[in-house]
């Protein structure tokens, strides 16, 4: 079983925010001391800044920005986000972390950009507080001066009641992620991300059947569940994993795929053509051939090595290539191909970047990447 789960602590991870939109996501009202003033985007604001000067040079001259000849002039929506994140967000952040502490915030509410070239109405940065108490007042006399002396604008930045932490969005994840190990499939993968503007959890997947959805929003009933399907869902026991092609054979080169450079004992090697290199663990190795130009749909991440390493879930087997005149296919010249290389490659693996049919020389000619010494070979049509 593989998952990865994500959430959005801290402000170098959430600068690209979701897009606002017009539905109302905190719509309580807490007599905390900080009545809600008014709504934008749907959320209770709790405080404001008062935009007290019509000059700012400080913040203008910050705000420049120049653009070389040979580029396109950005539009106003990106300078505006700019702006927002490389002016009022550092001043914001760090009045926050001085009255909350440093990770604190993450205890008490959300903080988050939201910018207009992500879909949002307005480019700005907010502070979200569940249980706002006189630290708000803190914040306001921090950021006040600023924008008295013109470094800041009030108007981008907004304070308001969260309806959650992200404390408890990580702990509801932790939560989540249990649940979903405990109804794992063997060949299965899913992904978790939990929102924290929105609160919504989102889990990708390919093994999760319609009552194990329903289960699990009974489960997190206070919580927007979004399911969204991974690709096709992993097999049901004693369906085969191998998709063979339609044709066996086909007098046309076909230029998608890898090549199975290696398979057995529950792996295969793909590499080469537009493929990547890629162990993949795949419980029908034994059933597949060395040569065979294949697309993989994997479950889950691949690792970051080279070659790489991941789980199979399908194997399409494409046709195999071969000309009108040719005695041997191209999964046949492939694997005399590799024999040949084999014997002079130091890496223990070739990849084969291209291969074509020379009918008038009668030979198969290749080109490897990498190859100790010549970049081509050349086998022999029979």
């Amino acid at each position: 079983m593989k998952y990865s789960v994500s959430i959005l602590l801290g402000a170098a991870l959430i600068l690209g925010g979701c897009g606002t939109d017009a539905s109302p996501q905190n719509s309580f009202v807490v007599d905390s001391g900080w009545p809600t003033l008014k709504k934008v985007s749907g959320r209770e604001i709790i405080a404001e800044l008062k935009q007290t000067v019509e000059e700012t040079p400080i913040r203008d001259k910050r705000a420049t920005i120049e653009t070389p000849p040979e580029f396109e002039e950005p539009t106003k929506e990106t300078v505006e986000d700019l702006n927002v994140n490389t002016i009022e967000g550092p001043a914001v952040f760090q009045a926050v972390e001085k009255v909350y502490g440093e990770g604190g915030i993450h205890h008490e509410g959300v903080i988050f950009f939201e910018l207009q070239t992500k879909g949002a109405a307005q480019s700005g940065v907010w502070i979200g507080l569940k249980e706002p108490d006189e630290r708000v007042q803190q914040l306001l006399d921090l950021l006040q001066p600023k924008v008295d002396a013109g470094e800041i604008l009030a108007e981008p930045i907004y304070i308001f009641r969260s309806p959650h932490t992200e404390k408890e969005l990580y702990d509801q994840q932790e939560e989540v992620t249990e649940a979903l190990k405990s109804m794992e499939s063997e060949q299965g993968s899913f992904g978790l991300y939990v929102n924290i503007i929105t609160g919504d959890i989102e889990v990708t997947h390919d093994f999760l059947k319609p009552e194990q959805q329903e289960e699990l929003r009974k489960l997190f009933a206070d919580h927007t569940i979004i399911f969204e399907q991974d690709g096709r869902m992993v097999p049901e026991p004693g369906e085969s994993r191998i998709i063979p092609p339609e044709q066996t054979y086909t007098d046309t080169p076909v230029e998608e795929g890898g090549f199975i450079l290696s398979a057995g004992e529950g792996t295969i090697f793909v590499a080469g053509g537009t493929k990547s290199a890629v162990y993949y663990k795949f419980p029908e190795a034994d059933k597949l051939k060395v040569g065979q130009r294949v697309n993989v749909e994997r479950s889950g991440p691949i690792l970051e090595s080279y070659p790489g390493q991941g789980t199979a879930k399908f194997v399409e087997v494409l046709p195999d290539y071969k000309p009108a005149n040719a005695k041997l296919s191209e999964s046949q010249a492939v694997e005399k191909a590799l024999k040949i290389a084999g014997e002079r490659l130091s890496n223990g693996y070739v990849v084969i970047n291209e291969i074509s049919f020379d009918e008038s020389e009668g030979k198969w000619i290749f080109e490897l990447l990498p190859d100790d010494g010549e970049g081509t070979l050349e086998v022999e049509d029979q």
